[in-house]
């Protein structure tokens, strides 16, 4: 296909009572489904959409979506259309902006321009099609998270589970770790992360694996995935922390019903919690293995 050349994408939409859209959102999260909305002043419905690379999967999308949304108490009329990638992105730009996340880190979307703070650790990012835009409550927990460990030491190793957009690995370059590496295993995920680590300057490895494949270890690693997931593959994600007194595991994308059990579920791996945030309906946890007696 020549480079200047896009995929289509196949559109999942449906109009949505405004006040019900975050609790949709996180619902469908729950269920690995990543839809965005879009709000017009003069309709009182937003719009959620789901954007698939893969046609096929449209139809199911449209289930999920009309049961998910009786499970609220919602009779909603999924749609299926065809959108260039050109225009989805277009799309995306309208509510995506400046933010700042945490003390230090600023995201900056390619198309807006910011005047950094002394001290700010600017992110500029291009999502694509990949999950991670420092919107979502479990990655900016992740990113504080991430700020308030570079303040006590950086001379440790980062490993990402899951990088997404590369934003959080990004984001643990910037705010000065020298050893920063992220996996996903999803292609189009890693092409975006590693575009968005070049466009950043940062000296970030980027690789396609799963996380039962994984053998990379670091002193800090960030899981943010889903509850389900986490606990599924806990021993494999304990055991990528370096023991030693500087490890630390950060893991998220957990609504907070779900906390405890994968608390419980690292507890039986040697760690216990150091601190948890809750931003909205999910909460995320800082863990550091147990001292041994």
């Amino acid at each position: 296909m020549p480079a200047d050349t896009h995929p289509p994408l196949t559109v999942v939409s449906a109009l949505v009572p405004r006040d019900a859209v975050e609790a949709l959102i996180d619902a469908l999260e729950a269920r690995e489904i990543r839809a965005s909305s879009w709000d017009d002043i003069e309709n009182p419905r937003s719009r959620l959409s789901v954007f698939l690379a893969d046609a096929a999967v449209a139809p199911d999308t449209c289930h999920a979506l009309r049961e998910t949304g009786q499970a609220l108490g919602l009779e909603l009329t999924p749609t299926i259309e065809t959108l260039p990638e050109q225009d989805w992105a277009e799309s995306w730009k309208r509510f995506f902006r400046v933010q700042r996340v945490s003390e230090h880190i600023v995201i900056r979307p390619s198309w807006e321009a910011y005047d950094p703070r002394p001290g700010d650790c600017v992110i500029d990012l291009d999502p694509g099609m990949s999950f991670g835009t420092g919107n979502h409550a479990t990655t900016q927990a992740c990113l504080q998270f991430l700020d308030t460990l570079a303040t006590a030491d950086t001379c440790r190793s980062v490993l990402d589970m899951g990088c997404g957009s590369g934003i959080l690995a990004i984001a643990a370059r910037q705010l000065g770790f020298e050893q920063v590496a992220g996996f996903d295993n999803d292609l189009d995920a890693v092409a975006i992360a590693k575009e968005n680590a070049a466009d950043n300057g940062a000296g970030v490895v980027v690789e396609v694996c799963d996380l039962a494949q994984n053998t990379r270890r670091a002193d800090i690693v960030v899981a943010n995935i889903l509850a389900p997931v986490l606990i599924e593959h806990a021993v494999a994600i304990a055991a990528a922390v370096n023991v030693g007194p500087q490890g630390a595991l950060i893991l998220s994308g957990i609504l907070d019903t779900q906390y405890a059990a994968v608390r419980a579920a690292y507890e039986v791996q040697g760690f216990a919690e150091q601190r948890s945030l809750l931003i909205g309906e999910w909460r995320s946890g800082w863990f550091a293995r147990m001292l041994q007696e």
